[in-house]
């Protein structure tokens, strides 16, 4: 019979097929390191087991490339033919055996674990620590039937919320937030603290809301805790610590090493016996510089320092010329979602002890701007902002790109202005940022920092908030300092808007907007712009037409356009469609063959905008006759990913919203709650307050 700890090792390395055995690339648990982690035992605690099962045949090793771990191959281990037999023959961990087995690697923590369960079956629990002190391997031991979220710099609450709903499209409305969580059973979050300034209010409210809430949620944050602290963790206890280094360290040295770190569990992972004895006044820090960090060359030394300053986990593919490898055998590194970073404790002194960071962020400089990925451009501004440049033109120029994530712009432009607080461009990119992400305090915090007033944001920012007066005086501001072709320009968008902002299912007078599309004079646009005037000029008589429902206008103004553009021409065949379909009538032939062709050019459509906005004409209709057809379109035209960078993306998204809870039995005060604050986001103060009514009224 196989001694327990030899048994482990092969039930963990049985849970990978035999192509393993012969692949150029595997799995980083397959790695001392990784056995290491996934066991809980410091890798000298493996030498002896994993020599046994070698020589019993039960294993195999070899040199292979570990995903993420660098280009240098590694050893790996394998299980057997004879190893899967061996293990196919001891008694199988079911039940409440398997779920020990999950938790059995974290010695010396069995009644915090009982305490956190006792806590979580009452409501919520906060742990909270010194950095490597086992806050998130407890948490990770508790969290394996659940979704267990680890945060970083640049995630936002939207970025935690998706992740714990599964979701692209989070709510964004804290009470719609805690709603959508209660559904979940519990939830997990690790890392509070990494949160950025720029998004930890977001992240506390939603946090504590849940807290006060009967959602199930278990918070690790390192002490101290901006939440009152249930449980504080402090150092494992000697037996615990014999467990954690192995019975191969003498008892009286795992006393010493043990009382001299304070059963800090990470530093005795990092302990090695061919490390000097830590003396019993080294503090945890001194003993990681001193002894740890001290075993390391210079350049292993140098990558630990590069690696330290990256503000969040970093793709092992990134990594080429570095010595992951020898960072991972030292169990130097943490693996979060199969990334890299340096932990914590180790990273924190590394920061604490550096006498020239600007250098080391110059020095990665060089090393992102030669990776040509979306990712690696945010990097480099990181890096440049950090090393003192003034990155204002480096982050214009690559807007887009870096626009890939804006919850990590925003905290790049907030860390940014930190260092330039003259920078008035960036401020402006950051408050148009903070207007289209719906964070209107914040929004207004960078406006007012401005020297001058920014009247076509601040119209923004009010519109926003409700306050059209004030809206409509700011861009009146605007339009004087403009010249005739952009103030052209932008009383044409005004229309738009003003047309657009009103619930799908409901008419409002457009007598104003008529009124305005009247007074407009072509002669002011640019002469390149002139034609695209004229056509959303149609587009709008034609929409105001069938808001009116006035066929023969609408007819007029479509053939009226298709002497200029043809009838060939996408936008012609678009506005004959949605003028078939909403002139057909219910019941009859017509409506089906108007909605099958409808359903027949959403598919075709490849301009997410146009796509979503026919199809949610579609939707509307069959919302009054076919409420599981409008759902399944529904659920389709969500799945695309729309601009919110352009009002008319975010307009779309509200509308998807507000038909979800149309169509909810539920979840519609949920889903017309998010739709409200959408609405918002997207300047439709209308829109927003009709709907608000219509929930006071659903109440």
């Amino acid at each position: 019979m196989l001694p327990e700890s030899m048994a482990r090792i092969l039930r963990l390395l049985a849970r990978f097929p035999d192509e393993m055995l012969t692949a150029w690339d595997v799995p980083r648990d397959l790695s001392l390191p990784g056995l290491s982690d996934s066991l809980g035992l410091v890798r000298s605690a493996l030498h002896e087991p994993l020599k046994s099962l070698e020589e019993k045949g039960l294993i195999e090793t070899r040199q292979a490339h570990v995903i993420g771990g660098g280009s240098r191959k590694r050893t790996v281990i394998h299980i057997t033919s004879l190893g899967r037999k061996e293990i196919s023959q001891l008694m199988p961990l079911n039940g409440p055996q398997k779920e020990r087995n999950l938790v059995e690697g974290l010695y010396g923590r069995e009644s915090e674990i009982q305490q956190i369960e006792s806590m979580l079956s009452k409501g919520s629990v906060v742990l909270t620590g010194i950095p490597g002190i086992g806050k998130s391997a407890l948490l990770k031991a508790i969290s394996f039937k659940t979704k267990h979220v680890t945060m970083n710099s640049t995630m936002d609450v939207q970025g935690l919320v998706a992740e714990w709903l599964a979701t692209s499209d989070p709510p964004n409305d804290l009470e719609t937030q805690v709603e959508m969580l209660s559904t979940c059973g519990y939830v997990v979050v690790d890392e509070v603290q990494e949160v950025h300034s720029r998004h930890r209010k977001g992240v506390y409210d939603l946090l504590q809301k849940l807290i006060d809430s009967d959602v199930t949620v278990a918070i690790g944050v390192r002490a101290p805790s901006p939440f009152k602290a249930d449980i504080t963790l402090e150092g494992i206890s000697l037996d615990a610590a014999q467990k954690l280094l192995g019975n191969e360290i003498d008892s009286d040295i795992t006393a010493d090493v043990c009382a001299a770190l304070d059963g800090h569990p990470l530093a005795l992972h990092l302990w090695s016996p061919n490390d000097c004895l830590p003396e019993a006044s080294n503090a945890v820090q001194e003993f990681v510089e001193n002894t740890i960090l001290a075993n390391l060359s210079k350049h292993v030394r140098s990558d630990l320092d590069s690696l330290s300053f990256e503000p969040r986990p970093v793709s092992g593919e990134h990594l080429h010329d570095f010595e992951i490898s020898i960072l991972d055998d030292a169990a130097l590194l943490r693996w979060p979602n199969g990334q890299v970073e340096v932990q914590h404790l180790v990273r924190n002194v590394r920061r604490v002890a550096s006498e020239n960071p600007e250098l080391i962020h110059r020095e990665a400089v060089k090393r992102w701007v030669r990776i040509q990925d979306v990712e690696a451009r945010w990097f480099e501004a990181y890096h440049r902002t950090m090393s003192g440049e003034d990155t204002t033109d480096f982050i214009i120029e690559n807007q887009e790109s870096l626009m890939h994530s804006s919850s990590a712009t925003a905290s790049l432009l907030d860390d940014a202005l930190n260092l330039l607080p003259d920078s008035h461009e960036l401020r402006r990119m950051a408050a148009n940022l903070a207007l289209e992400r719906g964070e209107f305090n914040i929004a207004s915090e960078y406006l007012d920092d401005l020297p001058e007033p920014d009247y076509l944001l601040l119209a923004r920012l009010y519109r926003s908030q409700g306050n059209k007066r004030a809206a409509d005086e700011a861009e009146n501001q605007a339009m004087n300092s403009l010249s005739k072709s952009d103030a052209a320009r932008m009383k044409l968008s005004r229309i738009v808007a003003l047309i657009d902002d009103r619930l799908p299912d409901e008419i409002n007078d457009v007598s104003i907007a008529q009124k305005e599309i009247s007074e407009l004079n072509l002669a002011e646009f640019n002469p390149k712009e002139k034609k695209s005037a004229i056509v959303l000029i149609a587009i709008l008589k034609h929409r105001i037409a069938l808001l009116n429902d006035t066929h023969q206008i609408a007819i007029s103004v479509r053939e009226n356009l298709s002497k200029i553009a043809g009838n060939s021409d996408p936008i012609i065949e678009r506005m004959l469609h949605i003028e078939n379909h909403h002139f057909a009538t219910n019941e009859s032939s017509k409506q089906f063959e108007a909605e099958a062709a409808m359903r027949r050019l959403v598919g075709r459509t490849t301009d997410p905008i146009q796509r979503v906005s026919l199809g949610l004409n579609l939707v509307q209709a069959q919302a009054r006759t076919n409420s599981l057809g409008a759902l399944t379109t529904l659920e389709n035209l969500h799945k695309i990913p729309l601009p919110l960078d352009r009002a008319a993306g975010r307009r779309l998204d509200a509308i998807i919203w507000f038909w979800k809870g149309y169509l909810s039995t539920d979840q519609k005060l949920t889903f017309w709650r998010e739709s409200i604050f959408r609405f918002r986001r997207a300047e439709c103060p209308n829109a927003a307050a009709s709907l608000t009514a219509r929930m006071h009224r659903e109440l």
